[in-house]
């Protein structure tokens, strides 16, 4: 048998590696396009990992809560003092809580962990009824129950003072956490937040209004939906993962509706007489073209809150965080400086 010159081996070798790797791509992308709950679970690790965070788990009076910590080593370890509400901490020392809106789980926030992880530590959890955070059993899950179990999270992980960001139902939770807990909270952001009356009315309050809950996933039609409502130019989503998104709300979907209800009243304006107690700095941020919390409630948190700062983003819709990253980064910075 002839031999071949070594440069024509090496590239045959590279060659055959080469062919065994697509082979192994094909295999795993196959896979992965038949396992919707395998995709989604790659998916969310990359996540994970693309904004520097990690997933942790802690036991608080017998329940269990799943958090995104951009420093998990600093779990239970004391953040700013809370005896110094506005003492200047150094660059890391200080911690945002974030607060993910309806329906949705800490990876839906994890976006601020980037924006914020060279002055502060950012701890996203699931909250109760939420992601892989379990109902509290028979407990009314209405907005003081949510505060009080943030409070409860905050002094267990013993986060000190912390910097809160809450978008939608999580804005509106952040509001009444700053009006209830003042020396816990330093300043505070709300993107899209609900809780309060929208002077102008849209199509989605309407629907609410009539009795309807437009942002429940029953099927695809409805998934489809509620990806209109939320952007814009919804994003591109794999099949797989779309699957695997629907499968989740399906999964979820009784404990979601019950949520609703114990919180409604408090979505539509329940923070409205709570705003005069808000003593922390505010930044509140809305997209002109969201359709779900109207860009009109703007003029009512700049009327109510004591110490207030606001803009809208022509062309954003309901999540921020996608439609307007670069703005919403750098308001987010400059204001929690």
């Amino acid at each position: 048998m002839r031999t071949l010159p070594p440069m024509k081996r090496v590239i045959r070798w590279v060659l055959v590696a080469v062919s065994v790797l697509l082979a192994t791509a094909v295999a795993a992308g196959v896979w992965l396009w038949n396992d919707p709950a395998r995709a989604f679970a790659i998916a969310m690790a990359a996540g994970h990992a693309n904004a520097g965070v990690t997933e942790r788990f802690v036991e608080i009076d017998g329940h269990r809560w799943r958090a995104l910590d951009t420093d998990p080593s600093a779990a239970g370890s004391a953040g700013e003092s809370d005896a110094d509400p506005a003492g200047d901490a150094g660059p890391g020392t200080r911690v945002c809580l974030v607060l993910h809106g309806l329906g949705t789980s800490a990876e839906a926030m994890m976006g601020v962990a980037p924006i914020l992880r060279d002055t502060h530590r950012v701890v996203v959890p699931d909250l109760p009824g939420f992601g892989e955070h379990p109902k509290h059993g028979d407990a009314t899950h209405d907005w003081r129950f949510y505060i009080d179990s943030i409070e409860r999270f905050r002094v267990h992980q013993n986060l000190g003072t912390v910097d809160v960001v809450g978008t939608s139902m999580g804005g509106a939770f952040a509001a009444a956490y700053a009006a209830t807990y003042p020396a816990s909270v330093r300043r505070i952001v709300l993107l899209s937040p609900a809780g309060v009356t929208a002077p102008v009315q849209n199509p989605f309050m309407q629907r609410v209004a009539a009795g309807e809950i437009p942002l429940d996933i029953r099927d695809e039609a409805s998934f489809a939906e509620v990806m209109r409502l939320n952007f814009p130019s919804p994003p591109d989503m794999p099949p797989p993962i779309r699957q695997a998104f629907i499968e989740r709300a399906l999964e979820r979907r009784d404990a979601l509706l019950s949520i609703i209800e114990d919180t409604r009243a408090f979505l539509l304006r329940g923070v409205e007489p709570l705003l005069a107690e808000i003593k922390a700095p505010t930044l509140v941020l809305y997209g002109s073209e969201d359709q779900l919390t109207d860009p009109s409630m703007l003029s009512v948190w700049r009327t109510g809150l004591p110490d207030f700062r606001g803009e809208v983003f022509v062309g954003a819709g309901h999540v921020l965080l996608y439609d307007r990253p670069r703005e919403v980064a750098e308001r987010m910075r400059a204001f929690l400086r």
